[in-house]
């Protein structure tokens, strides 16, 4: 997804709130130098909290909230599969969850928050 269809969706309301399963997926698509299929992504996935045959499901719900794209097909042994990659950076999905928060009234304290991140950088 383009910077700009993200600036869009952002200006016109719609957030991306996404669930701890598909943090969890995120996670390993983050830290993926690749794109990669569903089976990679489960073989990445230690200590998951999904259920294997519901990758599809997730992966799809993700496409549709903008978080994830088709990158292409790769092949296999007896057909393609579809190869995913994240249409965003971590760093960007937390600003956007950020903004979002403060947008709808959450009170946040920003400085408080840069600091409880230079916290964990540290820790």
């Amino acid at each position: 997804m383009s910077y700009f269809v993200l600036g869009l969706l952002a200006r016109t309301g719609v957030t991306m709130k996404l669930t701890s399963k598909e943090l969890e997926i995120m996670a390993v698509l983050w830290d993926s130098e690749y794109s990669m299929t569903a089976t990679e992504v489960i073989g990445a996935s230690d200590n998951r909290t999904w259920k294997e045959n519901s990758i599809y499901i997730i992966m799809n719900t993700l496409i549709r909230k903008g978080a994830v794209v088709l990158a292409h097909h790769k092949p296999t042994v007896t057909n393609s599969a579809r190869a995913y990659k994240p249409a965003l950076t971590s760093e960007q999905y937390m600003v956007r969850y950020v903004k979002s928060t403060k947008e709808a009234g959450v009170p946040i304290n920003i400085q408080t928050l840069i600091e409880g991140l230079m916290e964990v950088e540290e820790g």
